[in-house]
């Protein structure tokens, strides 16, 4: 059993390739380290650097490595798939060359005005499943990557049902998931009897807990979920009502070889925010022999 533990730069605040209230991304890497991982996802493409050698050496420096890259696309749109191909190719590279196997692909919320656009109609379903099938194929065959969809609050893979439809809709082969524990408790399901159902098509976890209160809170009132992250939704590892000591007994109890990267969506936040809750939940983990 290995159990990787990483962290990303949504972690920090970042959600975008350039933003004045993000944190540098020196800053971000030293931080890293010094909190304790070992890896790190990739962020927005643009926000690490692009150049290879700059982000291997810099990556080197610290004694960190990429795990995985996340990219958002909006996969609904009739040429998702040509565009997604052509956004892909340069970001492919980068992770073959720096030795990354994981591709986590979303869908993108902004495009959907409402809560009720976003479910799709069932031949936009089938299209989205076509270009997220072809996807994994091709970063398989092409880069010989691992496709990993991150379903999403305010997309059209967002609700348990919707994820069980992914499941059943697409090859295990060339598609698998990366599971978030915040974000399918949003939703108001079980993450952790989710988890223990689909445990084969999931080799990497997002670690991510949700604040009961301020989600309960949220729902009542109906305050759109962008807002509710803003407002401190996604709390610390021990803060909120997902029971970490739980997931680790069952990754080690099927001995699990694999990733869990800390999240904590917060964007935006100030400098001096992250560090110190990236502390805590590396101490969190190392509790639970992590």
């Amino acid at each position: 059993m290995t159990i990787h533990v990483g962290t990303a730069p949504d972690a920090w605040g970042v959600w975008y390739a350039e933003d004045p209230r993000q944190t540098p991304w020196e800053r971000y890497l030293n931080e890293v380290a010094r909190a304790g991982y070992a890896w790190t996802e990739l962020g927005p493409w643009g926000y690490l650097p692009t150049d290879r050698a700059q982000l291997n050496d810099a990556l080197a420096s610290r004694n960190l490595a990429l795990c995985g890259a996340a990219v958002v696309h909006p996969l609904a749109q009739p040429d998702a798939l040509k565009t997604l191909s052509d956004r892909l190719a340069p970001l492919c590279e980068t992770l073959v060359a720096t030795r990354t196997p994981w591709l986590l692909l979303m869908d993108d919320s902004d495009v959907y005005a409402t809560r009720e656009a976003r479910i799709a109609a069932p031949e936009t379903w089938q299209h989205i499943m076509r270009v997220i099938t072809e996807t994994g194929r091709r970063v398989a065959q092409s880069y010989g990557l691992h496709l990993l969809i991150h379903p999403h609050v305010g997309t059209a893979i967002e609700t348990e049902e919707e994820i069980m439809r992914l499941m059943a809709d697409t090859p295990a082969e060339f598609v698998k998931l990366c599971f978030d524990f915040g974000h399918h408790a949003y939703t108001g399901a079980n993450a952790l009897a989710f988890m223990r159902s689909y445990a084969d098509r999931i080799p990497y976890y997002h670690f991510k807990n949700l604040d009961g209160v301020i989600h309960a809170r949220a729902m009542a009132d109906g305050t759109p979920f962008m807002d509710v992250f803003q407002n401190g939704v996604m709390c610390e590892l021990d803060k909120g009502i997902m029971d970490f000591a739980a997931v680790v007994s069952f990754l080690k109890e099927r001995n699990f070889d694999g990733f869990a990267i800390v999240e904590q969506d917060m964007y935006p936040c100030p400098p001096e925010k992250p560090f110190p809750i990236a502390l805590h939940n590396r101490a969190v983990l190392k509790q639970l022999g992590l």
